[in-house]
């Protein structure tokens, strides 16, 4: 397991079909990933001609209105214009906008909108249309790897060398079970990619709640993508693997401060920068009890007592067994003139 690193980590807000087509709920999924501190939000663009059939089964049985997948991509699609907004809507709340491509075609389109962030979902990892429609683009690109094999990841880092080149390249671990028992979340193979290939890794996490994205972020995940709902109780395929908003925030807190606090520190430098406290809380000499003029002190009879800036433990050596010259009470520092001391 590699030891914990102070990586920055990117948090994406997977949308993906939440937003059941309207463009309201998309722009209402942005305004509040930005509000929860996410720098990251990505969506899902489906074309049914170029990547559906007839046949095709839902993964769950959820919808209460279209006969098929087709029918829901159809339902849920955005036409470019809308696209268009949505990407200035991410622009406007300073978020990254980050897509989901399922065919060549539809990969086509947001690159011809200038997208710089795209996605490849771990059923298409292997897809050689999508991946020749990327031959000669030069952005950011994040691989899924829920669905597959460790050959199968091993063979399309070589088909994506060059992003692994230019380190533009993002590999997610995934279990794509919904939700994913913790106990197959997998942060061993994500670190496994980091020591395979140097690319950047990241944990595309299916898990209830945000103790995996924790455990991943002090882990060296430099992205850790959630499906995000406005509630628990909401519709759709996602939901039982989707934390609040309220989580989300607690997930960028947490990602804040840890940078924060993996941040190497100057020992000395800080000491030094708490000189009045090391004073205040530190110890000078003193006497357990009160002595009267003429009494004798003996070596059971120091303390030290704060604060500092008196003289040291050390320094009693030299007045055991001599005169008090004034009288002391108990509680006070004494110094070398309240002794009659041998002169020499």
């Amino acid at each position: 397991m590699n030891s914990v690193t102070s990586n920055s980590c990117d948090i994406i807000t997977e949308i993906g079909l939440s937003h059941e087509g309207s463009l309201g709920f998309a722009f209402a999924f942005i305004e509040n990933a930005k509000i929860s501190g996410a720098n990251f939000v990505k969506f899902q663009h489906h074309i049914p001609k170029f990547e559906s059939s007839k046949t095709e089964n839902f993964r769950v049985d959820f919808s209460k209105q279209d006969k098929s997948r087709w029918d829901y991509w159809e339902r849920t699609s955005f036409t470019i214009e809308n696209w268009k907004k949505i990407i200035e809507h991410c622009k406007k709340f300073s978020l990254e906008f980050c897509v989901s491509v399922f065919s060549g075609q539809a990969c086509k389109e947001m690159i011809d909108l200038g997208v710089e962030n795209i996605k490849i979902g771990s059923g298409d990892l292997g897809n050689k249309e999508i991946s020749d429609v990327l031959r000669d683009w030069n952005g950011n690109l994040f691989v899924s790897t829920g669905l597959s094999t460790m050959s199968e990841i091993e063979a399309a880092m070589k088909n994506f060398s060059k992003f692994l080149s230019n380190n533009r390249l993002t590999i997610f671990q995934c279990t794509s079970k919904y939700p994913t028992p913790l106990n197959e979340v997998g942060i061993n193979i994500m670190t496994h990619f980091k020591k395979s290939w140097g690319a950047k890794i990241g944990l595309s996490d299916h898990s209830s709640g945000i103790d995996a994205a924790v455990v991943a972020i002090c882990h060296g995940a430099d992205a850790i993508e959630k499906h995000v709902t406005f509630n628990k109780k909401m519709f759709g395929p996602d939901v039982s693997s989707s934390i609040t908003f309220d989580e989300l925030a607690v997930l960028s807190t947490f990602r804040d401060n840890f940078k924060l606090i993996m941040q190497p520190v100057d020992k000395d430098k800080i000491a030094l920068e708490l000189e009045n406290e090391r004073q205040i809380f530190g110890r000078s000499l003193g006497l357990k009890k009160e002595f009267k003029v003429g009494e004798i002190v003996s070596e059971i009879d120091f303390c030290l007592r704060k604060p500092a800036g008196g003289l040291l433990w050390e320094d009693r050596v030299e007045l055991i067994g001599k005169k008090v010259i004034r009288n002391i009470q108990l509680g006070e520092l004494i110094s070398l003139r309240d002794f009659e001391l041998d002169s020499k």
